[in-house]
């Protein structure tokens, strides 16, 4: 499948068959539609979109306030370029809020909701935290925390077994440009302050890891209490990238989720 290009936007839409539902996957920060890969391979009986967030992989640089609603209204520009109706939204990380914003913003557009590890960053030290991470990106780029994000996203065992997909997935991080990942970044505790009062009554299927220290257990039952429609999935033994790591796990979460809804 050839990367489509819409408005600067670069996407990619796997259409198989008009009976079948359609699946929108939403990549995290710092990364690209491809982190979807292992997925997309696995949906055999839905149409797929995946595309590159504004300032990631092949897509633009995001014009004017860094937002929810601007990464919403991109997705809005590929949706109705492609005239999709109703679809199931699959986020992951900044994905995964994305995804919630779209869905009050547009709720007769979603059909369900899956959030992959999502962040919910509401105290003072996380705030802290994330901008300074924010001001070591702009100083000295991504290669100065991408290192640490490895070892927050992928087990020990994982990263030693497999150091061909690790070193992919820093390569897709160090690819980043720090002016645009360093504007961007901040949204992961403005972003949770936006979606704070946002209820929600969609099906929807919240996935964590018991080691997903930052996104993890707690981030994702405090999230659920927005949710009137929801279920909570905590994976074992597993950190921030589960989606790469043990994709086959998260698929079967996915995958009974929509046949529970008949959404298959």
């Amino acid at each position: 499948m050839k990367r489509q290009y819409f408005n600067g936007n670069c996407f990619k839409y796997f259409f198989k068959n008009p009976k079948f539902k359609t699946i929108v996957f939403i990549h995290g920060l710092g990364l690209n539609q491809d982190v979807w890969s292992w997925q997309v391979s696995l949906f055999k009986n839905h149409n797929v979109l995946i595309y590159d967030l504004l300032g990631h992989g092949d897509s633009k640089d995001p014009e004017g306030e860094i937002s929810l609603n601007l990464f919403a209204d991109q997705l809005l520009q590929i949706i109705n370029h492609i005239k999709l109706e109703k679809f199931v939204l699959i986020g992951f990380s900044l994905g995964s809020m994305i995804s919630r914003k779209f869905t009050s913003l547009h709720p007769s557009m979603v059909e369900a909701l899956v959030l992959l590890n999502s962040p919910n960053r509401l105290l003072g030290q996380e705030r802290d935290e994330i901008l300074e991470r924010a001001k070591l990106l702009t100083d000295k780029g991504p290669e100065s925390t991408t290192e640490a994000a490895i070892k927050r996203w992928f087990s020990n065992t994982f990263q030693k077994s497999n150091p061909h997909i690790v070193q992919l997935v820093r390569n897709w991080v160090n690819n980043n440009r720090k002016e645009i990942y360093s504007k961007v970044y901040p949204l992961l505790y403005y972003g949770s302050i936006d979606l704070k009062s946002l209820n929600e009554s969609k099906p929807t299927l919240i996935i964590t890891c018991d080691q997903d220290f930052a996104n993890g257990p707690d981030a994702a039952k405090e999230i659920a209490k927005n949710f009137q429609n929801s279920h909570v999935c905590i994976l074992q033994n597993l950190r921030h990238m589960a989606l790469v790591e043990d994709y086959m796990t998260v698929f079967v979460k996915i995958d009974e989720f929509l046949v529970s809804l008949n959404l298959h």
